[in-house]
């Protein structure tokens, strides 16, 4: 079961899954909860990012969080992105922890919007992982940025849920991005030209301070990870000697872009 969460405090995600239920024949199961084939739907009061979800049912193999997404340059995108910590937790979650990311069902999804939004306002791409909640279960978040305007075009909605729904997960060899932004432009531009799968991020503004330990949990954290996919003029001498490192620790491959 892919569980589907939604909060009724953020726009984004409501109009999300309205559309939704709008679009596919999600069952009523009570006032919450709603379903379709193997998709659960839930509706929760509280801002996703901060929820406990550390108990989530056992039929739940994984979870999607439908989200708004806000930028302070007000860059127009449309993005999943691994969830977790690098650092320390001052949006949910805990410091320092990551959660298992779900390399095939994001891409799925992120290839499926590249693939089906033919217009010039948004961006369609990764961004490095961040936020919380923290869970067990493996997880994404989709999110549509970046003001009401965009939270609320239906056509935008319609894409979103579609990729949800409809995108098809690829069994690729899955990469841990290192370096770049927040966007991380040059790891999204790769993976939509290769066959592969991304799952955990780590960008160039955590390279001062993360640990070796969390590198590797970050492989750990990533199904069927092959090695690393590197922006190398993005990422700091230190981080890129720790790959080096676990590389050859692990029988990893280096992909320099």
């Amino acid at each position: 079961m892919i569980l589907l969460i939604a909060s009724r405090k953020d726009k984004a995600s409501m109009s999300m899954s309205n559309k939704l239920l709008e679009i596919f024949n999600f069952k009523d199961v009570n006032d919450n909860i709603y379903e379709y084939k193997n998709f659960r739907l839930q509706m929760i009061d509280n801002l996703h990012i901060y929820e406990d979800m550390k108990n989530i049912n056992g039929d739940v193999d994984s979870v999607i969080f439908l989200s708004k997404h806000s930028s302070r340059a007000d860059v127009k995108s449309l993005t999943v992105h691994p969830i977790g910590n690098f650092r320390k937790a001052e949006l949910g979650g805990y410091d320092n922890e990551i959660v298992p990311s779900n390399p095939e069902r994001m891409g799925a999804s992120l290839r499926y919007i590249k693939n089906n939004y033919n217009g010039n306002d948004f961006e369609v791409t990764f961004e490095a992982t961040h936020h919380g909640p923290y869970l067990e279960k493996p997880s994404f978040f989709i999110e549509i940025g970046t003001t009401e305007n965009e939270w609320g075009r239906e056509d935008i909605q319609e894409i979103m849920v579609n990729s949800i729904i409809m995108g098809e997960p690829m069994k690729y060899s899955s990469y841990v991005g290192i370096g770049g932004g927040h966007y991380s432009p040059k790891i999204s531009d790769y993976f939509f030209k290769n066959n592969i799968n991304i799952g955990h991020i780590i960008p160039k503004y955590v390279h001062e301070f993360i640990q070796k330990d969390e590198i590797e949990n970050a492989i750990k954290k990533t199904p069927a990870c092959k090695g690393f996919l590197m922006d190398s003029h993005g990422s700091k001498g230190r981080v890129k000697q720790i790959i080096k490192e676990i590389s050859e620790s692990y029988g990893l491959e280096i992909i320099t872009i």
